[in-house]
């Protein structure tokens, strides 16, 4: 994956064992990994572990502090924390300290090709709402920029995927690994033999010590196999208007929130285009230093979240767009993953790229952003290029990119 790498490295206070490659293969059920450009997290089962009531950031602070100080009074030398927190901060977060935790440090230079994706035998997919609403629901949020103070919208979907079968999350993971060994990858237990795995390209916030990276992406076009074809694209998504308002709305919202966090903050004069394996994206890096030393890393992602990049801005009129339009509960999808260690430090990617494993079913997700000037099978476009690099790494072959397409 290009452009997301943000080249910093974490505490060197962490022990690191083993290579990144070395700890996905010792992957099980029931383990949770998360990888980055930085550091590569295997925990085993849940020493500790917490559901919350809700996600508000007060709830997520008092559970990490709880959860803290219950390993350190049992003798944790070194508790980190992993997590799932949901899009919804009504929604119940999960935080859990591992029984054991295995670190690596970033090196990609032992990541095989796995260019085989899985044999995943579907018995069906259906369209979580069907291609036609979600047109129908682009047309309704596009009325309301007319009528209300929405100027942004991201307005999600997905596929329910039936297998009959589990997916093999670990051979899942390492197609996306393989595919994305600068993304941010992970696979969480959600509940009982339940999971979700993903490949997220976007980091909400990463602290080390003071200093604070956010790396907000908004503004997407799919790419072409064709290499001329794919770097027109790159280069009209570098000038487009309607990509740059929606970046811009995103990185403003970003930088005000972070702001009275920060003693200083860099903010770049505009936005760099990345590349993902299915996308390019238009990109900005924050860098900022903490005016309070003991803010954590899930303190300062629980501030931020949702940003406009996967909610919209005001964020209360998106929200309720959201809720009239979607159609369907996004649970984790949009949401946060991540870890923070006692001192503070961590990571949190955006839970995009993603999809929930279970026994029988896959439930694959993609949003994308609405604001004046979208159009709904420009969007639905979007949403279906997205979802490929979960159907890809599944080896599903489906494509439901025209509003009367059918399940």
């Amino acid at each position: 994956m290009s452009g997301v790498n943000v080249n910093q490295p974490l505490p060197s206070r962490l022990s690191l064992s083993q290579a990144p490659w070395g700890l996905l293969e010792g992957l099980r059920p029931g383990d949770a990994f998360f990888s980055s450009p930085a550091i590569t997290l295997l925990g085993r089962g849940a020493a500790h572990e917490c559901q919350t009531a809700d996600a508000r950031p007060q709830t997520l602070d008092d559970a990490a502090r709880a959860l803290f100080d219950t390993a350190r009074r049992q003798g944790h030398p070194d508790p980190v924390i992993m997590g799932l927190i949901p899009f919804d901060h009504a929604d119940s977060a999960r935080l859990f300290v591992p029984e054991a935790l295995l670190r690596a440090a970033p090196d990609t230079s032992g990541v095989p090709l796995v260019s085989a994706p899985l044999e995943t035998s579907a018995f069906g997919i259906t369209p979580e709402p069907a291609p036609g609403h979600y047109c129908h629901a682009v047309e309704s949020a596009l009325t309301l920029f007319d009528t209300t103070a929405l100027n942004k919208v991201v307005l999600a979907r997905s596929l329910r995927v039936q297998t009959g079968a589990p997916i093999d999350a670990q051979a899942l993971l390492k197609r996306l690994v393989s595919i994305n060994p600068q993304g941010y990858n992970f696979a969480l237990p959600t509940g009982k033999a339940e999971s979700l795995v993903g490949a997220s390209p976007e980091l909400l916030i990463r602290r080390e010590g003071h200093r604070v990276i956010a790396n907000p992406l908004a503004g997407s076009i799919p790419r072409h196999r064709d290499p001329q074809e794919d770097q027109r694209r790159a280069d009209g998504l570098r000038v487009s208007d309607k990509d740059l308002r929606e970046h811009a709305l995103v990185v403003e919202a970003i930088v005000a929130a972070l702001r009275p966090l920060c003693h200083t903050l860099e903010v770049p004069e505009g936005p760099e285009v990345i590349a993902t394996d299915r996308m390019w994206h238009l990109s900005t890096t924050l860098e900022g230093e903490l005016a309070d030393p003991g803010m954590t890393s899930l303190a300062v992602a629980a501030a931020l979240h949702p940003t406009p990049a996967v909610c919209g801005a005001p964020w209360q009129d998106a929200h309720q767009a959201i809720e009239a339009l979607e159609g369907f509960e996004r649970g984790y999808f949009t949401g946060l993953v991540g870890w923070c260690d006692a001192t503070g430090d961590g990571e949190w990617a955006i839970t995009i790229r993603c999809a929930e494993l279970a026994p029988d079913h896959v439930r694959v997700f993609a949003g994308a952003g609405v604001v004046p000037g979208s159009s709904p099978q420009g969007e639905l476009e979007e949403t279906a290029a997205k979802m490929r690099t979960m159907l890809d790494a599944m080896g599903l072959d489906y494509e439901d990119d025209k509003p009367n397409t059918t399940a």
